[in-house]
């Protein structure tokens, strides 16, 4: 039992560390393991993975922010609960209250991932959102976010985009055409007189002006895209949610119905 204590320290040690530290560190705990002479303790810190940029920023954000985290669970919970009665208006409010929650973690997550320059790409938001919607969904995800050693992202049981990889490849550079002949060498020509440089044009400050300010609108309207991206998948993986919880739901209540149906029908209608 003391050396699990011990290992959950390391753990909890490592993956509290910046992601570019992690890996020197869990090298060092393991060479003083084995220096120890504990060779499976050492096995075992070796076997801690590094976590991938999803899954640290989430631990991150556990560690930071564990406050504005808690609400998450407590949705999770009410979430359940009004996918079990059948709750559609209750539903459609948590559901409202989900994206918000899971958008205002996100920003979070950036804001913690700028502060130590860490870039976050569209896949790095799209883990991380799905790791909070798997929270919502799974208990058990919610306690293996809430422990904050992540080493990857979690996904919703049984419920994936259905999107798949994508497989475009360059395309071969075009062929000679058959029979083109090739060009004879020429005389070489003699030499030209070298032309006067020409005197530089001055600068067009106006047109470089305007080109920035293209520049700056474009970069602000790639971003807002980004943001409605992002909102309109919370609000599919809302519904994603919800209809995963109903369909659960009614296949429970479908089975109680046919036992019920064989019972009645073994038993006799007047049986009680």
């Amino acid at each position: 039992m003391a050396q699990r204590k011990d290992l959950d320290s390391v753990a909890g040690e490592l993956y509290a560390l910046p992601l570019a530290e992690f890996t020197a560190a869990r090298t060092m705990l393991e060479k003083q393991a084995r220096g120890d002479g504990d060779r499976e303790f050492a096995a075992q810190i070796r076997a801690l993975a590094k976590p991938n940029v999803a899954a640290w920023l989430l631990n991150q954000l556990v560690r930071e922010h564990p406050a504005d985290l808690r609400p998450l669970f407590e949705l999770g919970a009410e979430l359940r609960q009004a996918t079990r009665d059948l709750a559609g208006e209750r539903l459609r409010e948590l559901s409202k209250r989900q994206q918000q929650l899971v958008q205002s973690l996100l920003k979070q997550a950036r804001e913690l991932a700028k502060a130590q320059g860490q870039a976050v790409s569209e896949t790095v938001a799209r883990g991380i959102q799905d790791t909070l919607h798997a929270a919502l969904v799974d208990e058990q995800a919610a306690e293996e976010l809430l422990a904050g050693r992540l080493s990857e992202t979690l996904q919703r049981s049984g419920l994936g985009d259905g999107v798949p990889l994508s497989a475009a490849a360059a395309k071969k550079a075009a062929a000679k055409r058959p029979g083109a002949k090739s060009a004879k060498p020429s005389t070489p020509a003699k030499p030209a007189t070298p032309a006067k440089p020409a005197t530089p044009a001055k600068p067009d400050t106006k047109a470089r002006d305007e080109a920035r300010a293209r520049a700056a609108a474009a970069d602000e309207a790639a971003d807002a895209a980004q943001r409605e991206v992002e909102r309109l998948r919370s609000e599919l993986d809302a519904a994603r949610a919800v209809s995963v919880q109903a369909e659960k739901l009614r296949r429970e209540r479908a089975g109680a119905l046919r036992r019920a149906e064989r019972a009645l029908a073994r038993d006799g209608p007047g049986a009680r």
